[in-house]
């Protein structure tokens, strides 16, 4: 027969496994609790996401895009495009878009040529020998920012996190049916969320960004589909194929790096346009 004392023992032991088990419920298995830890989960996500995009040959992928942006005169305006993009490493680069923005650009490791179908006018610059120095290019030199360009680097990681980085795992969500890591960082002049697949492939759902400090392009939101790691890729895929009656106009570099560069210095010239 067992003692008052022992049943009283045993009830409250039963009584702590269940509000145990009832805070493991909640709170959910190894989940982190605190900043540190939350931006450690957050970064180990990233750096799985990076492993994979970077570590790919070849990738192509379409984003859905909601820009809020100003254009020149002052005028805020939504942009909703688009685009298909083609990867190869180390050194080719396609993109197509479609919607509010009818554009499409070739990189064949020489030179970039960018084509705007709806003025019919096409651009040319040479760039650098890889995709990872063609984007920084684009946004130092050119000032054309290329937030889902941060994915095709062959290092998504040191695009996306710098040591200053604050943030990290929010939480699991349900994106389109799947569940995805919602992760939310900030950083200097940017504060951004990502959602990444949680089961398969670590690839981006989502991703949104706000810019504090850029006067042009103000939030973007994108959504990834029809990821491919091993697509089938045209031999001419990377060749400009800029329509005859296009007319050829500059790809003007930012001022401040103009200032920067000495008299002597070459200009970049200008790659070669195969029709």
């Amino acid at each position: 027969m067992t003692s008052p004392v022992l049943r009283s023992r045993r009830s409250a032991f039963v009584a702590l496994v269940v509000v145990a088990a009832g805070l493991a419920t909640a709170c959910g298995p190894g989940e982190p609790r605190t900043d540190a830890e939350r931006l450690a989960r957050g970064r180990e996500i990233i750096d799985r996401m990076s492993t994979k995009l970077g570590s790919a040959p070849s990738l192509s992928v379409t984003t859905r895009e909601v820009r809020d942006q100003v254009k020149m005169s002052g005028v805020a305006q939504v942009v909703n495009l688009t685009r298909d993009s083609i990867i190869r490493r180390p050194d080719r680069f396609y993109f197509k878009t479609s919607g509010d923005v009818q554009n499409e650009g070739w990189y064949d490791g020489v030179g970039l040529t960018v084509a705007l179908h709806t003025e019919k006018v096409f651009a040319q610059a040479r760039m650098p020998e890889t995709v990872d120095k063609v984007l920084d290019s684009m946004y130092e030199r050119y000032g054309v920012p290329t937030p889902v360009g941060d994915f095709f680097y062959s290092s998504p990681l040191k695009a996306l996190l710098a040591d200053s980085t604050t943030g990290g795992w929010v939480g699991r969500e349900a994106v389109d049916g799947q569940q995805a890591d919602h992760l939310a960082f900030k950083d200097k002049g940017v504060n951004w969320d990502v959602w990444v697949a949680a089961t398969g492939d670590p690839v981006p759902f989502k991703f949104r960004a706000e810019f504090t400090e850029n006067k042009r392009l103000r939030k973007i939101d994108l959504a990834f589909s029809n990821w491919n790691f091993a697509p089938a890729i045209a031999d001419d895929r990377f060749t400009p194929k800029v329509p005859a009656d296009y007319e050829g106009i500059a790809m003007v570099q930012r001022a401040r790096v103009l200032r920067n560069i000495p008299e002597d210095a070459p200009a970049p010239a200008a790659a070669p346009v195969k029709k």
